[in-house]
């Protein structure tokens, strides 16, 4: 359709299939009429908000790149001597309601991913707040030096600048979740939204003859969020796990998110992800082990773990034997993979060069050896 926004442009109907569902949301609203009002709901046509808001339902993001972003940040989490943990939200879950937006509600997208997520100052300020309500009998003395350690302070006159002694990252799903549009009926909109004007008349104050007003918004169906949070000095880790108890009661009993108060953005910890997590580590050493392995080899030892990686492991000395007869490498470097080759079967009890028996399978690797032993030899 045409718009007022778009005079000499045919706006596309739908989100392209690989677009950013957030950009298109947020900067591509199209459910305008001509005279710039909004599509109204009539017998023919739904409400232009909840036309566009359904445009987005259902899975968002792409779990492969959502994955693989959970994993480097526990990567660098882990490096840092910090801590990740995963929630589960109990019911929907809004993020960024009061941005500006044609639709009267906005929403927080990742900038790269294209899902809903909580920022790393939102995060922070949550915590913040959980233990500004519970001090736990402290002095105030006492709970505001807490306060200065973990969340840091603003340049006062009279406090110097201080940053805190932990880092708040972003909050983000390690999986596409769901999105849908859901309903809020306000019965007296206009009191909420004039009730501060002088003059008062029978549509703007609170009354019980007004009409419920329909008002659509999109939120995050049974969200998954990993959080991650790490101190900035070594010294400052005694206290993480308080800080990630302040997180877990705050998510449990404060709600993350808009419209907490009915019901909205409270989280509970996921079951299973500290197997999920410690099998994460394990591929992180993993992988720095391999990274170690691979800096300490020659250009030319480099050249041969490329030319290994396209077979079974298993085969890796037959392989290696087969290019070598072939002619693949001369010289020095024959000699070289020879050494390889001779350390790949003494690993697996195949060298036996000065094998006297009978037996056919160890005679022939007698041979393989001794082909071996004469490019060493050479």
């Amino acid at each position: 359709m045409q718009t007022p926004l778009y005079q000499e442009y045919e706006t596309l109907p739908n989100k392209p299939k690989n677009g950013h569902t957030g950009l298109w949301f947020d900067r591509f609203f199209n459910q305008y009429q001509n005279s710039w009002d909004l599509i109204k709901a009539d017998t023919d046509k739904a409400d232009g908000r909840t036309i566009w808001i359904k445009k987005v339902v259902g899975h968002v993001g792409d779990s492969k790149q959502l994955e693989a972003f959970s994993q480097r940040q526990i990567a660098l989490v882990t490096k840092l001597n910090g801590s990740s943990q995963r929630y589960d939200s109990d019911w929907n879950f809004i993020t960024g309601m009061g941005n500006s937006h044609p639709v009267e509600n906005g929403f927080s997208w990742h900038p790269t991913l294209a899902v809903p997520f909580l920022s790393g100052a939102s995060v922070k300020g949550l915590v913040r707040a959980w233990v500004e309500m519970n001090d736990e009998g402290l002095e105030r003395e006492v709970l505001n030096q807490r306060l200065t350690s973990w969340f840091g302070t603003a340049d006062k006159s009279d406090v110097a600048e201080k940053t805190g002694d932990f880092i708040f990252f972003d909050a983000v799903p390690d999986e596409s979740p769901v999105l849908a549009c859901d309903i809020m009926t306000p019965h007296m909109d206009e009191w909420y939204s004039k009730g501060d004007e002088l003059e008062h008349g029978s549509k703007n104050i609170p009354a019980d003859w007004h009409e419920p007003v329909p008002i659509p918004f999109l939120v995050t169906k049974n969200i998954k969020l990993v959080f991650h949070i790490a101190p900035r000095t070594a010294a400052n880790k005694e206290q993480l796990n308080e800080v990630l108890t302040a997180l877990t009661d705050a998510l449990e009993y404060l709600g993350a998110g808009a419209k907490t108060s009915s019901g909205y953005g409270y989280f509970s910890v996921s079951k299973g992800f500290k197997e999920h997590l410690q099998a994460e580590q394990v591929k992180i050493e993993q992988a720095e082990a391999e990274a170690q392995h691979l800096a300490s080899l020659s250009p030319f030892e480099l050249s041969l773990e490329e030319f290994l990686k396209s077979f079974p492991e298993d085969e890796h000395d037959t392989r290696l034997l087969k290019a070598l007869t072939e002619s693949k490498w001369q010289g020095e470097d024959a000699k070289v993979v020879a050494k390889k080759i001779q350390g790949l079967m003494e690993a697996t009890n195949k060298w036996i060069p000065e094998f006297t028996g009978t037996n056919k399978k160890k005679i022939k690797l007698k041979d393989r050896s001794l082909q071996v032993q004469s490019y060493l030899e050479g």
